[in-house]
């Protein structure tokens, strides 16, 4: 078994994407772990919205319960763009898993987030100059990986020697990069990342087997739980041309719900988003999951789409729902994954939308 540890419900479903396009039985447990029999255990301890302490702790706890189940290798997957607490936590579980170097590869080449010469760039341009630059709980500063890593971590080219102990994260302007990382490092380290360098990782011994596949059933439920500007300016296009898009309310009312039902009797499909609030993050991720569960039960909806990864734990949680299956990827990081009679497909807020919600939802 491989056991996968991720710091948020998208990230934990991304890798479990990458899984199911291997051909790998994969179960994606919220927080606690259940007895399972998959190929890949992934668990989502949603630390990255969590105070730092909590964070530490829950990320302790977890690590631990993945130790007694022996697993082969841990990987521990982190943002993309090394948001959260990655090195305490890194810290943490190598002392829980007795792991003297850990190796972090965060550049995601083939979604065009690469590191050089120190930099951290997206399409290009130096992370600090994007979008990422006004994220509501980690905002990032800097494109040094370094400073992002807090002067933590080494920083090595692919052909660099590698130290017997501490914390060494990877330069990878492309995929080859990726690749020969990945060839070199052995169960010696804990490894860490995003999802290129997952792939990388178990392409050394399984080839892809899957191929993308998309179904939406309606009555459909798409939930923006994101702070990312191009989202926010899809949603206020498509509410300005009529679309089936409602507000999340500050007051979750009778009247409220009657005009979502209708909403979804009368289009099939309703967009739940965030218009303005000057709450914080927490509370508004709160009351949006108090808001769907009472949606669901009241439209009867059974297929939703949930963006942004700390709205989509919340929410599951509010359900009461802690294990899913991957089903269907429908594109790097955006994974469909069944839980008794519910199908939830979840998104990283910064990832783009695939075509076939587009043309749902336009």
């Amino acid at each position: 078994m491989i056991a996968v540890i991720a710091d948020d419900l998208t990230g934990a479903a991304e890798m479990a994407g990458i899984a199911w396009r291997f051909g790998l039985s994969a179960e994606l447990f919220l927080q606690d772990i259940s007895d399972t029999k998959a190929d890949v255990l992934i668990v989502s301890t949603d630390s990255r919205s969590l105070p730092k302490k909590k964070a530490i702790e829950q990320t302790r706890k977890i690590t631990q319960q993945v130790q007694a189940l022996h697993p082969e290798w841990v990987y521990k997957k982190t943002d993309s763009v090394l948001r959260g607490y990655v090195v305490e936590e890194l810290l943490e579980q190598m002392e829980v898993l007795g792991k003297p170097r850990s190796f972090i590869l965060s550049a995601n080449p083939s979604m065009g987030r690469t590191i050089m010469a120190g930099e951290y760039y997206v399409l290009g341009q130096k992370i600090h100059k994007t979008g990422f630059a006004n994220d509501p709980e980690f905002p990032v500063r800097h494109s040094s990986v370094s400073e992002m890593l807090q002067r933590k971590a080494v920083m090595l080219f692919p052909e660099d020697s590698l130290p017997a102990s501490g914390i060494v994260a990877g330069e990878a302007a492309n995929s080859g990069d990726v690749t020969q990382w990945a060839g070199r490092l052995d169960q010696s380290w804990l490894l860490a990342g995003a999802g290129d360098f997952f792939e990388a990782l178990l392409s050394r011994n399984a080839n892809q087997q899957k191929n993308r596949s998309i179904s939406i059933r309606l009555p459909h439920l798409y939930i923006s739980g994101t702070a990312f500007d191009q989202r926010k300016k899809f949603v206020h296009n498509l509410k300005e041309r009529g679309g089936p898009v409602i507000w999340l309310p500050e007051t979750l009312t009778n009247e409220w719900l009657q005009t979502a039902v209708e909403l979804m009797q009368s289009s099939q499909k309703i967009l739940l988003a965030i218009d303005e609030s000057t709450e914080g993050a927490a509370v508004i991720r709160q009351r949006m999951a108090v808001t769907v569960r009472e949606l669901i039960a009241t439209t009867g909806v059974k297929e939703v789409f949930i963006e942004g990864g700390a709205t989509a734990a919340a929410i599951l949680q509010e359900m009461k729902i802690n294990r899913l299956q991957p089903v269907e990827e429908w594109q790097r990081g955006v994974v469909r994954m069944s839980s008794g009679e519910y199908f939830s497909t979840v998104k990283p807020g910064s990832y783009p939308l695939p075509d076939e919600l587009l043309r749902l939802y336009n």
